[in-house]
């Protein structure tokens, strides 16, 4: 079998044409394409003239490719097959698969965590926001450093990277500990991408930073939550007026068949439309008693719609996928979050978007604002390390701490005290897969560790204790008992 250099020559003797290995037998020809190009005129006698631009290295690649032919041609040889175009030319593109995927590819650090982040497109918006937080901090930190981030700068010079990248987060973000282990952790993940993908040859391996293991979270106890409940003070009224320079007025269109009985008609370019009207801080105030009951985090609540609520059954429930893991839940309806979806959804469509729209950062702003006003003054206390200094050891009023983030601990929290499930059916409630991430929502508090005390203690009831316990315990009753307790007292009264 002969095997030479061929190339296709244009009329034009000034264009490039492509270079192939040609691989004649005695009854076949096959060619493989070098991926190199050179004129017309600068191909003679089998191979490209010195005149080539880039001789040498063009000249150092062709040879080179016939090297790894003939290679191949002994190989099948020594295999005792007689070397044929079609066994030589298939035998060079297994050999460049095989290069494929054990050589690693030159892309730039950024080229690659696009190519990331288009392949995660499809995951929860929440696992996507992680990672346009996590690029739009490295892209902060290289402006602030004057270099690129590049592979060599975070897998040859690890110790380097990681210190300037601490020092940047702590002393220009503020960042805590607890955050930027978020973001290394992320990073982490999209270098392992790298090297499974063949971009790098091995992963840096980032060492956790030191936290403060708090045991008690920012959440509102159960009296709480019914105190906000219970408020009305910022509610809208038709012609009242007497509202803060925080508050102003939102308006959500009603189109279901009701929405003539609930909304107020406006008339607009000509059309009637009905109109149902909140203050932002009635939103706010409801939003947050939401997620206290039924244990939503914020980014579910946008995607809630009226159908999300199942009239049928004979326990009524909330039932959405959330939006973080894309994991269905179903939570039963309580008195609150039943009151709320009914003042929501009166007069919209099933399809309809149960809340108004309202973004997360001014959310928890106008959500301080509000327990303030209301007076949320509990002390508690959130430190956090930045580096290896411990800063806000201060108790503060529960309100200057609250966020949106506050209402799924609530819910978890109440659960766990209300004192009738176990851990494992709360987590079926709240959507959490591990028992290690369910219990950063677990708050232990003064008030639980005091009920330690109640072990082995000998009853001496007094007579109030007595009916505190009779009347719990009646509470207990199912309907129909309840009804033979009160028969069997009315034959006492007798």
């Amino acid at each position: 079998m002969n095997v030479s250099f061929y190339l296709q020559k244009d009329k034009d003797p000034d264009k490039e044409c492509i270079v192939y290995v040609r691989l004649r037998g005695k009854d076949d020809v096959k060619y493989i394409n070098t991926n190199t190009k050179c004129k017309s005129k600068h191909f003679k006698n089998g191979f490209i003239t010195p005149s080539t631009t880039n001789f040498k290295q063009k000249s150092h690649l062709l040879n080179s490719i016939h090297n790894e032919v003939e290679g191949i041609i002994l190989e099948i040889e020594k295999q005792g097959f007689s070397p044929t175009p079609s066994l030589v030319q298939k035998g060079y593109r297994d050999k460049q698969e095989t290069k494929r995927f054990i050589t690693p590819k030159v892309k730039t650090f950024w080229i690659c965590f696009d190519e990331f982040y288009d392949g995660k497109r499809n995951k929860s918006r929440g696992y996507t926001k992680t990672l346009i937080t996590l690029k739009n901090h490295l892209l902060s930190f290289e402006e602030y450093e004057g270099r690129p981030i590049t592979f060599d700068y975070i897998v040859g010079k690890t110790p380097l990277f990681t210190s300037n990248l601490y020092n940047y987060l702590w002393e220009v973000k503020g960042s805590s500990n607890g955050y930027v282990n978020k973001l290394i952790s992320n990073l982490s993940n999209f270098l392992f991408w790298c090297k499974e993908n063949g971009y790098i040859k091995k992963r840096p391996r980032f060492r956790p930073l030191q936290t403060v293991d708090v045991d008690e979270k920012i959440y509102l106890k159960t009296d709480e939550v019914l105190k906000l409940f219970e408020n009305n003070k910022w509610d809208f009224e038709k012609g009242k007026n007497h509202y803060n320079e925080h508050i102003h007025i939102i308006k959500q269109e009603l189109l279901g068949t009701r929405k003539k009985r609930f909304g107020t008609p406006i008339e607009e370019n000509g059309e009637i439309k009905y109109y149902t009207y909140y203050t932002s801080w009635e939103v706010v105030k409801d939003l947050f008693l939401f997620m206290c009951s039924v244990g939503c985090r914020y980014s579910d609540l946008e995607h809630f719609i009226v159908d999300d609520f199942d009239f049928d059954s004979s326990l009524q429930t909330f039932s959405w996928v959330q939006q973080k893991t894309q994991k269905r839940v179903k939570v039963p309806k309580t008195d609150i979050s039943g009151s709320v979806f009914v003042k929501y959804s009166k007069g919209k469509r099933l399809d309809q978007r149960l809340f108004p729209s309202f973004s997360q950062q001014k959310f928890n702003k106008q959500l301080k604002l509000l327990l303030k006003d209301l007076k949320f003054k509990r002390l508690v206390s959130k430190p956090k390390m930045v580096g290896s200094k411990t800063l806000n050891t201060q108790e503060k009023e529960l309100h200057e701490v609250i966020s949106s983030h506050s209402g799924r601990r609530s819910y978890i929290k109440n659960l766990i005290d209300l004192g009738e499930m176990d851990y494992k059916s709360i987590m079926k409630l709240s959507g959490h897969r591990s028992i290690t991430e369910f219990l950063k929502y677990v708050s232990v508090n003064e008030e639980d560790l005091k009920k330690g005390s109640n072990l082995y203690r000998i009853e001496n009831k007094t007579e109030d204790e007595d009916i505190e316990e009779i009347v719990k315990i009646y509470k207990s009753l199912q309907e129909e008992e309840k009804v033979m307790i009160r028969t069997i007292l009315d034959r006492f009264k007798k």
